[in-house]
């Protein structure tokens, strides 16, 4: 036990041992036992109001030094309210600190609450959402920025992906928008300026569509010249393998212009209407007939239709989904192996799919698949004849009929793509 307490244990019991012996002398013992414990008992009462005054107050007052035991619980108390301090002092620095840092960041942060109510946000947040400080504070993010496709990312409450949307403002800047979850409920929306990749992407694109445009009257031209030649009896013996190969490659690339024109299209157009019904189950079988015919395709090609219900949208856009997958499955598709075609609906939605039995796709190369000109086994892709657009072709065809490409595969035990197309684009007799 500490010195401190032994002493004032040892003052206490001779304090009581006076009342004692003064209430003894006075022939009062007992009543001498309790004036010396309610001297004691007022002396503590003393040093706690005081104490109390003191927490409430900040000014120690009589305080300040204290006595017996109190001067130790005194400098202890002294010493947590000091460190508090200093702590306060490094908070309101690093909050400081994190203000101008956030203030100094070229992207955007809002700060929500778990029902997208806004908290804080930093300047640039304000300047590219037209957000105010004070007004805006505890307002619905979506009751200030209404675009669409934000008021529908916000409600599906995905924190993986992000949404690309025009500038709140006007004009011709676009932003991207992410949600993050953090803390208890909260949820922080990140906003970043990407009109500069906006406009390099058209720019693109519009060179695509553009150089295409330009190559195919060239294309057709030697196209016309080298059929002339092949057909030509005239022609040396040593000169038919090679117009047989310049044929080939000049028709591999006008697989490749027409590609890359239908991407262009898809690419600068909005969803599609909902007025046309497209038969499905004629496309399908369509699509199987061809695929039959393929020499070195696979054998047993089977159609499964669970469903009469058709697809609301474009005829040449299903169709060129329909025609991609099923390629896609045949050119990987031992002769042994087989392709299913299915189509099937439920409550949510309908669902096209294309299973084969083929040399499946590694997990690290899926979500790259649908990349321009990707392909996963590239070299067997070109012996084939691909020209790594379809899959291309296919997410931007299903993203006009608001539907979405899911791609399951195992190496060496093929691959399934299923197209998952929301209630509103079926069409059920």
């Amino acid at each position: 036990m500490p010195i401190l307490w032994v002493k004032t244990l040892l003052q206490h019991a001779a304090i009581i041992a006076a009342g004692l012996l003064i209430g003894w002398i006075y022939d009062g013992p007992v009543w001498g036992l309790l004036a010396a414990l309610a001297v004691l008992l007022g002396w503590h009462i003393s040093h706690l109001y005081l104490l109390e005054r003191w927490l409430g107050t900040g000014d120690p007052g009589p305080m300040a030094s204290g006595s017996g035991p109190w001067s130790q619980v005194l400098a202890r108390i002294g010493a947590v309210k000091e460190r508090g301090r200093r702590n306060r002092r490094a908070w309101m620095q690093l909050v400081k600190e994190i203000r101008a840092s956030t203030k100094a960041l070229p992207d955007g942060g809002v700060m929500l609450t778990g029902d997208l109510k806004i908290v804080r946000c930093n300047k640039a947040a304000r300047q590219m959402l037209g957000l105010k400080k004070k007004r805006d504070r505890d307002v619905r993010i979506d009751n200030l920025i209404r675009h669409p496709e934000f008021v529908a990312y916000l409600e599906s409450g995905s924190t993986k992906e992000s949404v690309e949307i025009p500038a709140p403002g006007g004009g011709d800047r676009w932003l991207s928008c992410r949600l993050v979850p953090y803390g208890m409920d909260q949820k922080l929306l990140l906003v970043r300026d990407i009109t500069g990749s906006v406009i390099m992407e058209r720019m693109r694109r519009d060179f695509v569509a553009n150089a295409s445009h330009e190559l195919r009257s060239p294309l057709t031209v030697i196209t016309g010249y080298l059929d002339a030649m092949a057909e030509d009896e005239s022609l040396p013996e040593a000169w038919r393998a090679p117009v047989a190969d310049m044929n080939e490659q000049s028709a591999r690339m006008g697989a490749l212009i027409r590609d890359l024109l239908t991407l262009s299209k898809l690419e600068s157009s909005e969803s599609c209407s909902r007025e046309n019904r497209v038969k499905l189950g004629a496309i399908l079988a369509a699509a199987r007939r061809d695929a039959l015919l393929e020499p070195q395709g696979p054998r047993r090609i089977e159609l499964e239709i669970g469903s009469t219900a058709d697809i609301l949208g474009e005829e040449t856009e299903i169709q060129s989904i329909v025609n991609n997958l099923v390629t896609n499955a045949v050119r990987y598709t031992p002769a042994e192996g087989s392709v299913t075609i299915g189509w099937r609906t439920d409550k949510k939605g309908g669902y096209l799919s294309v299973a084969d039995t083929g040399i499946g796709i590694p997990a690290d190369e899926i979500p790259r698949l649908t990349e321009r000109f990707y392909r996963a086994d590239a070299g067997r892709a070109r012996q084939k004849g691909g020209t790594g657009l379809g899959l291309a072709i296919v997410k931007h065809a299903l993203k006009h009929h608001d539907a979405e490409l899911e791609i399951h595969s195992d190496v060496g035990a093929g691959s399934e793509f299923v197209c998952r197309f929301p209630a509103d684009r079926l069409a059920v007799s």
